[in-house]
C-alpha cells in the first residue's frame, strides 16, 4: 500500500477553521496569536503529520528576497561614540548594519548613549514606542544587559565578542582564528620569533582571544618565547619601553594592532625603518588604503551579519534572552601590503 499523503498548511488551516497565515505564526510562536490557539493548531499539526518542508520554506525565502524591497519592521542599532571618535572597525560595523538592513526593508534607528543629552532611563520608553522589536549592540558598547531595558519582548544581536558571560547571540570578528591565520602565514615564510603589541585596554576588549592564540602558537610550534608589549591604552606606547623590549627579544617581525604608531611616527623616533630595518603586519586591518600587511577584519560584513541574524530570529519569534546564545564568526582576509614585502606575493 502506498503512503498516505501529507496535508500541507492550507489543509491544515481548513481543518483548524482558520487562515494559513494564522498557522504559519502559530508554528513560528508569533506572539501575536494567542496560547491557546498556538497550542490548538501545533496539536492539530502534530496529530495528522504535517511537517513544516525546509525546501518549501527555503524556496519562499528566495522568492521573498527576488521581490522588491519593502517596508518590514523598524530595529534598533545601539551604539557608544567615545570622547576620541569611533575607531573605524566600529564605522564598518554600523555602515553594514546600516546598508544591509536598507536592503531587508528594515528602519534602523541609531541610539548613540555617549550623547550628552541622551536620556538612558527612557532608553526602554523609546523602543516601545517606536515599535522596535529588535535590537543591535554595536561595538565599544559592552554590558547592554546592565541597561534599564525590558528584554521580554526584544531580540537582541551583539557584535562585541569579549562581552562575558555571554548574554544574547552575537556576530563578531573571529580573532582567534584570525591571529591564526597571521602567525601561520608567518611560519610558512621563514619568520619564527614575531613579537606582537597590543594594548591591554583592546586586548581585554577582545576577550584576550589575539595573545592567547599567539602566546598557544609559540608553544606548539617550538618558537622563541617572546612576551606581547602591552602598554595600558593605544596612547601608552614609549619609546623607550619598545626599545627595551624589542633589544632584549629581537623579534624579526612585529604584529601591531594600533595604526596610530604609523600616524605619529613611533618606529622614527625608535630608529627603525620599516619594512628596511623591521617588517610590520597588523591584526586588524580596517582602512586598506595605507599600505598594510595583515587581516582585514571584515567589519563589513559582521555588521551585515547581525542584520540577517536578527531577521532570522524575529522570523521565528525568538524574543526575550536566549537560554543558550550563540556566536557566530566571521573569518578576515589576508591584504598583501607593502610593510612586509616578505609576504607581499
Amino acid at each position: 500500500m502506498g503512503k498516505p499523503a501529507k496535508m500541507n498548511m492550507r489543509e491544515l488551516a481548513a481543518l483548524a477553521g482558520v487562515s494559513v497565515m494564522t498557522v504559519s505564526r502559530a508554528l513560528r510562536n508569533n506572539p501575536q496569536i494567542s496560547d491557546e490557539t498556538r497550542q490548538r493548531i501545533k496539536k492539530l499539526a502534530e496529530a495528522n503529520g504535517y511537517r513544516v518542508n525546509p525546501l518549501v520554506s527555503a524556496q519562499m525565502a528566495s522568492i521573498r528576497a527576488r521581490r522588491l524591497i519593502r517596508y518590514e519592521a523598524t530595529i534598533g542599532l545601539l551604539i557608544y561614540t567615545p570622547p576620541e571618535g569611533l575607531w573605524v572597525g566600529a564605522r564598518k560595523v554600523i555602515d553594514g548594519v546600516l546598508e544591509s538592513s536598507e536592503a531587508m526593508g528594515f528602519s534602523c534607528d541609531l541610539f548613540d548613549l555617549a550623547e550628552g543629552d541622551f536620556d538612558v532611563s527612557r532608553l526602554n520608553r523609546m523602543i516601545q514606542a517606536r515599535g522596535i522589536q529588535g535590537l543591535i549592540e554595536a561595538p565599544m558598547l559592552m554590558g547592554l544587559n546592565h541597561y534599564p531595558i525590558d528584554f521580554s519582548n526584544l531580540i537582541v544581536v551583539s557584535s562585541n565578542p569579549g562581552s562575558l558571560p555571554q548574554v544574547f547571540h552575537r556576530v563578531c570578528p573571529d580573532h582567534y582564528g584570525n591571529m591564526d591565520m597571521l602567525l601561520r602565514r608567518l611560519y610558512e615564510q621563514g619568520f619564527r620569533r614575531p613579537g606582537l603589541m597590543v594594548p591591554h585596554d583592546l586586548n581585554r576588549r577582545f576577550n584576550h582571544l589575539w595573545t592567547s592564540r599567539y602566546l598557544a602558537f609559540q608553544q606548539t610550534e617550538r618558537l622563541g618565547k617572546i612576551p606581547p608589549l602591552m602598554p595600558e591604552h593605544t596612547h601608552s606606547y614609549e619609546v623607550d619601553r619598545f626599545l627595551k623590549w624589542f633589544e632584549r627579544y629581537r623579534p624579526d617581525v612585529l604584529i601591531v594592532s594600533s595604526q596610530e604608531l604609523f600616524q605619529n611616527g613611533f618606529f622614527e623616533k625608535a630608529g627603525l625603518g620599516i619594512p628596511k630595518d623591521i617588517e610590520v603586519v597588523k591584526i586588524n586591518i580596517n582602512d586598506t588604503t595605507r599600505g598594510f600587511s595583515g587581516i582585514n577584519m571584515m567589519s563589513d560584513a559582521v555588521g551585515a551579519g547581525c542584520v540577517k541574524l536578527l531577521a532570522q530570529l524575529l522570523y521565528n519569534n525568538e524574543f526575550g534572552i536566549p537560554e543558550n546564545p550563540m556566536s557566530i564568526l566571521v573569518p578576515g582576509r589576508w591584504v598583501p601590503g607593502k610593510m612586509c614585502p616578505t609576504l607581499a606575493g
